[in-house]
């Protein structure tokens, strides 16, 4: 600059000098241009091998962490944190880069204004010194902002994986509420952490604005000629720029490697987790003991808790099937645990294969069709796979499905039944072969005939097990099994001893250990969305409607400004205004200090100084109102829709939405409005404002056309790898939680491998669009330097042919084109950030404008706060289907319960029990007839009063939420006293089970029920019937229909007696539906002519009034 000034000034410079300038600008521009496209590749390439190093490293340490822990950090992790560290490589890179351009920047100032070069350097160490004394609190807030983010999406997770039960029981509202609250805490906690970027934004953005300002100023009022010369001061300002705008890059990437620092913390804390510490010893010769147990002991969580298991010792060999029983909370499914290596223990397991077929209590399948999760890690055999379906009865219910083996399933199996999700995981450790098998109660969701065929063709002496020789453990409450076991493992105290079967005929098994006997009755299932699933193709079709949005949406601005607020747009508007007219106006300042008499300099510095003080204010209120009123307002109010519009979907949309998909939007999409949006919109005003001053009005139709062109080709391309991006990484977030969710059972059978090199085949296909998507930010930063330097060299040029401009004038030229070349680029890279940012709010205005409300009561009606005041249900000729196209799973039902009355429904599986206890709670709606409490059409009541007071439903799984408290577990709208918690819980026998943490009752319900021992799924009966009573004692004195859904099902006789004296006491005068199979315990507690029994087959119901006589119950 100072030699083409100096040419310009100087006309008998020779033409050849001109000619050498012109050949420098043009080395120097496109060497800049072409070495930054070089060295942005390679940081590409470094970001993605980061990001493929660490999702595989959090994958691998899932997969030998326990059950729980791998599922709810890690999902955090891979969702939040890892987009993070990813840009660590950069960052370091970029600094030791910045700091040499100070360097030699600082170097060439001095050769030009002496010890003034030295100004910007003390004006460095000064905000150095502020902004090191500011983010000195940055880590510590940004790990709280973490941890909180961590907490909400932790529950989130939770409730998408129980959405089913806490639509049945009402807890809506309350978990909207909570996780609402867990936002705020969010939102409250980044706001501390936001005033300590402003302040930081501030410092920096003060080195920037300042340090020319007193050079230039110093320089002047030093000068003894009281004059500034062109070439001097414009050559300075760039040559400072080469000084200020490194160090303020430098200081501005602080606070991304403050935050990256806190994320790789995490990263740290979670890598270094113990993992599985159960000690197995692997031994193939062990010969015809296939498992061995010798002296094994076993204690949860802590060394001071009393051991669960003491001195166990038992051998399983080929061709043995041993039944493990026992009271509730004995330690049956602690036991298999062990087995598996999940616990840690003392003694010693001898096992004869590292493989075990395992059938969890809780059945877990991937998100694969229903013949891949069967064959799994096997080779097709397709004889030996027809065998397996026929022996766990799946072929019927294959038949049924329009896709047969091939309907893809979602979500854990939502679109299927309770009975078709166990028989797909029993056929699963079936088919595997494996000489171990292990089962923990894989026959509770069935009905009797389906269950004793099964028992038949698996356990019998001709079953399949037998013919394989394989050692099977049975974990089961049902005696009817016992005569074929070859031997009894009673668990009893902390203590285990091995029976001979036919003690139990003989009455050698006391009555507290044996579970209650099977009903000769029907056993309940859930038929919920046994149906056709939506499978690949609906997601393919969602991928295909994304990437037809290749123009901007002005609604969707408008959804989004609404969301900020105008009024807060347009105040950040007008400091952005104001910062962008200040900062072109110092230009022509400078220019006017260079023209003007020694008299005038003085006024002409001191505007020069107050117009940056401006400037400076303005760009910290653009700081301001970004992240502080545009981030949390926007942030709030679009979590508040999503939450609300998801909590409040219907069953359906659940059913065809896998929980990555919608996982999604509460993490990545929400991350991108808390952190990226408002950064990008506030950086997107000031360059397109700049960029419209007067001064650039010769260049800007040009330019304008040719950047409205690049950024066309640009944002067609970048929004379709953007969306590409987000659906694989959708997709490897479901895979990531599949691994999780099972990582138990993959373990079990040795399918890590398998896993992990699923888990790679999605992040090479999310590494794909998102790699592509960084080499197309590459070529716009490329081609956007290359149009720069096309524009500058044809400037100097000009400048160079014509000679009639003055050194002011090529002087402020050149520093403007200085400006407009990183101010174009910053215009498009914004304005495209903020197009696919806008992506995540396009995202979250589908969900809010497709997605449906459940609770579309026709005519809402307040029924009164008394209703109902009897619990009298009517139902009249409902007919109910799971779809608009779907045969009917209810035909013209009509039957009523009165008041007080006590009503147990059988079927078996698929006859319609589970569709009609959905349509009583309206998670299903009638096509026709209707459904009255209290003669109130429930179609009219909403769905708050309706699942709240009119109905309280006892799901079969006891659903709760671990990061939650033990009260809001219990009591989520907080109703009861804490003594009468307390009273419900002794009541249910599970205060001592929760008072071994402590002794104090506020600080043992304000616990998360992570923090208490784990609880077995009769315990987390327990607790569902415990919270059951509590709505009653909340709701007295109206009289709610109760709604039990298998309260007993994983019970002994004991422990179900409790169930029964409930019936009798504390609900002796309200209405209660019963989906049972164990009756026995409940039928004594029932009212010979006055409650009943219904009996589904086929969608219909029979209901008769129950007999007095024992003829009475064999025929029914």
């Amino acid at each position: 600059m100072d030699a083409l000034i100096r040419f310009v000034n100087d006309t008998a410079t020779d033409t050849a000098r001109g000619i050498w300038l012109i050949s420098s600008a043009a080395i120097t521009y496109i060497g800049m241009a072409v070495s930054a496209a070089i060295y942005q590749r390679y940081i590409d390439r470094l970001q993605i091998m980061v990001r493929g190093a660490l999702i595989g490293l959090v994958h691998d340490k899932a997969m030998i962490l326990p059950g729980k822990e791998a599922e709810s950090e890690a999902v955090t992790i891979m969702s939040s944190n890892i987009d993070s560290v990813e840009s660590a490589g950069e960052i370091f890179h970029d600094t030791w880069a910045y700091i040499l351009e100070v360097v030699i920047g600082t170097m060439l100032l001095a050769a030009r204004l002496q010890w003034f070069a030295f100004l910007p350097l003390a004006i460095i160490f000064v905000c150095s010194r502020m902004s090191a004394y500011v983010a000195k609190h940055l880590e510590a807030r940004q790990k709280e902002w973490n941890t909180a983010t961590q907490e909400r999406i932790s529950t989130t997770t939770s409730v998408l994986g129980g959405i089913k039960s806490l639509k049945m029981m009402g807890m809506v509202d309350a978990t909207q509420c909570r996780i609402s609250q867990l936002r705020e805490k969010e939102l409250r906690l980044s706001e501390r952490l936001r005033w300590i970027l402003v302040a930081y934004n501030a410092s920096a953005n003060s080195l920037g604005i300042f340090a020319p300002v007193l050079t230039l100023v110093l320089y002047a009022l030093s000068s003894g000629t009281g004059e500034l010369h062109a070439n001097d001061v414009f050559t300075s300002i760039a040559l400072l720029s080469m000084v200020t705008h490194p160090a303020n890059m430098v200081m501005t990437l602080v606070p991304r490697a403050v935050g990256i620092i806190a994320n790789f913390s995490r990263f740290e804390a979670y890598l270094s987790r113990s993992s599985v510490l159960g000690p197995r010893h692997i031994d193939a010769k062990k010969g015809q003991h296939l498992v061995s147990m010798d002296h094994v002991s076993i204690r949860l969580p802590s060394e001071t808790n009393p051991p669960i298991l003491r001195e166990v010792s038992f051998r399983l060999s080929r061709g043995e099937l041993v039944v493990c029983t026992g009271a509730v909370g004995s330690g049956k499914t602690t036991l298999v645990m062990a087995l598996l290596g999940e616990l840690p223990l003392t003694g010693s397991i001898s096992l004869a294969s590292k493989k075990i077929a395992y059938c969890a209590q809780a059945p877990w399948l991937p998100s694969v069709t229903i013949r891949d999760a069967i064959i799994s890690d096997s080779d097709f055999d397709q004889e030996w796979y027809k065998l397996v379906l026929d022996a766990c009865c799946l072929s019927p219910d294959l038949e049924s499905l329009r896709n047969g083996d091939s309907t893809f399933i979602e979500n854990n199996g939502m679109n299927l039944s309770g009975g078709q999700r166990q028989r797909v995981a029993l056929a699963r450790a079936v088919y595997s072969r494996y000489d171990v098998v292990i089962l923990d109660d894989p026959l509770s969701a069935l009905d009797k005939n389906v269950a004793e065929q099964i028992s038949d063709r698996l356990l019998g002496p001709r079953g399949l097990f037998k013919k394989m020789n394989a050692g099977v453990l049975l974990i089961s409450n049902t005696p009817k099994l016992f005569p074929m076991a070859d031997r009894l493992l009673v668990l009893q105290g902390s203590e285990a001893r091995l029976q001979d079967p036919s003690t139990v005929n003989q009455g050698k098994i006391t009555g507290s250990l044996v579970p209650s006997a099977a009903s000769d009755q029907t056993t309940h299932s859930s038929e919920l969305y046994d149906r056709k699933a939506p499978g690949q193709n609906q997601r393919i079709d969602n991928a295909a409607e994304d990437l037809s949005r290749n123009a901007g949406d002005i609604a969707l601005y408008g959804y989004y400004f609404n969301a900020v607020g105008y009024q807060n747009a347009f105040l950040m508007t007008v400091c952005t205004a104001t910062y962008s007219f200040c900062l072109t106006f110092s230009q022509y300042v400078l220019r006017w200090a260079t023209e003007t008499s020694s008299g005038e300099l003085n006024g002409y510095m001191g505007l020069y100084a107050g117009i940056s003080f401006i400037a400076w204010a303005a760009t910290s209120g653009t700081m301001w109102f970004s992240q502080m009123k545009v981030a949390i307002r926007s942030g709030r109010v679009l979590h508040s829709q999503l939450l609300e519009r998801v909590l409040g979907a219907p069953l359906s949309y659940f059913a065809k939405t896998q929980i990555g998909t919608t996982l999604n939007r509460f993490s990545q999409d929400i991350a991108l409005v808390d952190k990226q949006l408002p950064s990008a919109l506030a950086n997107l005003s000031t360059p397109l404002i700049v960029y419209v001053q007067p001064v650039m009005l010769a260049t800007i139709p040009p330019c304008y056309i040719l950047v409205y062109l690049i950024q066309k080709v640009y944002l067609r391309n970048s929004r379709q790898l953007r969306f590409l991006d987000l659906e694989a990484r959708s997709r490897l977030n479901t895979n990531f939680l599949d691994t999780t969710s099972g990582v138990t059972t993959i373990r079990a059978f040795g399918w890590q491998d398998k896993f992990a090199t699923a888990n790679i085949q999605a992040l090479d296909m999310s590494q794909k669009p998102y790699y592509l998507l960084l080499c197309l930010q590459c070529w716009l930063k490329i081609v956007l330097d290359c149009l720069m330097a096309i524009i500058a060299i044809g400037l100097i040029t000009l400048t160079v042919m014509y000679r009639n401009s003055t050194g002011a004038d090529v002087g402020m030229a050149l520093n403007m084109m200085i400006g407009a070349n990183t101010t174009l680029l910053r215009l498009v890279q914004n304005w495209t950030s903020l197009e696919t940012s806008l992506g995540a709010v396009a995202r979250l205005k589908d969900v809010q404008e497709c997605v449906s409300n459940d609770d579309a009561a026709k005519g809402a009606l307040e029924p009164g706060t008394r209703w109902p005041s009897t619990g009298d249900l009517r139902t009249e000729n409902i007919t109910v289907s799971y779809s608009q196209e779907s045969e009917p799973a209810l035909r013209n039902v009509s039957f009523r319960v009165n008041p007080g009355q006590k009503l147990i429904v059988m079927g078996r599986t698929g006859s319609g029990k589970s569709t009609l206890m959905l349509s009583l709670l309206r998670l299903l709606e009638t096509k026709h007839g209707s459904i009255s409490i209290d003669d109130i059409n429930i179609a009219h009541v909403p769905l708050q009063i309706l699942r709240q007071r009119g109905i309280i439903a006892v799901p079969q799984d006891g659903f709760n939420i671990p990061t939650a408290t033990i009260r809001f577990n219990l009591d989520p709208y907080n109703k009861c006293t804490s003594d009468e918690i307390v009273q419900a819980l002794r009541r249910t026998r599970l205060w001592d089970k929760i008072t071994a943490a402590s002794t104090d009752v506020d600080t043992i319900l304000n616990l998360p029920m992570s923090a208490i021992l784990p609880l077995s799924a009769g315990q987390m009966q327990l607790f569902a019937l415990c919270r059951m009573l509590l709505r009653v004692k909340a709701t007295a004195p109206t009289k709610p229909i109760i709604i039990l859904d298998e309260a007993s099902s994983s019970l002994d006789r004991e422990t179900e007696a409790i169930v029964g004296d409930i019936l009798r006491k504390e609900l002796e005068y309200l209405t209660v539906i019963m989906i049972a199979h164990r009756t026995e315990g409940i039928m004594d507690t029932l009212r010979p002519g006055v409650d009943a029994l219904a009996t589904m087959k086929d969608g219909k119901l029979r209901v008769s009034v129950i007999g007095t006589s024992m003829d009475w119950v064999e025929e029914n």
